[in-house]
């Protein structure tokens, strides 16, 4: 099992450098997503929040996390959590565009927001308890715990002090 990386570079050495996908034009090399993602399916359905007109029963992430991802949301679904989340903002999605120098966890496929709608950045926003002791259990970091415009309730990342 891998354990939660902390800072950029174990982030680097445990999922491997997505900075050196990035090709001149600011996109990502089609071998990162074929390499290193895979694709995890969700014990039940989830409406996307940027169409909810559509609801997405798959997801993708880094393979090193899929067992982890499959073993979380059979956890929420154990626990009787599922009802708690109404939404999925995304796992995996490469953003050109930095945070400042910083790279989105998202990048690597290690982070995963849940109900964008009610959460948003820089709220305290109303992200359940349970769901996110679930994903502590895990060794994911949950962005409501951050400070600032950076606090971010929807954000759960398999990684710390990045």
């Amino acid at each position: 099992m891998v354990a939660a990386p902390k800072g950029l570079e174990q982030i680097a050495a445990t999922f491997g450098d997505v900075r050196k996908y990035i090709l001149h034009d600011g996109t990502l090399d089609p071998r990162w997503q074929s390499g290193v993602l895979a694709s995890v399916a969700l014990p039940f359905p989830l409406v996307l929040s940027f169409d909810e007109s559509k609801t997405i029963t798959h997801f993708s992430c880094h393979k090193l996390l899929s067992g982890i991802f499959v073993d979380v949301f059979a956890k929420i679904v154990s626990a009787g959590l599922q009802n708690k989340l109404t939404s999925f903002g995304g796992c995996f999605a490469f953003r050109p565009q930095r945070t400042g120098t910083r790279l989105s966890t998202h990048c690597w496929g290690i982070a995963v927001d849940l109900n964008p709608q009610s959460n948003q950045q820089g709220s305290p926003g109303d992200m359940d308890a349970g769901v996110i002791e679930v994903f502590r259990v895990a060794g994911f970091e949950w962005g409501g715990d951050w400070t600032g415009a950076r606090r971010d309730g929807m954000h759960f990342q398999f990684c710390s002090g990045y």
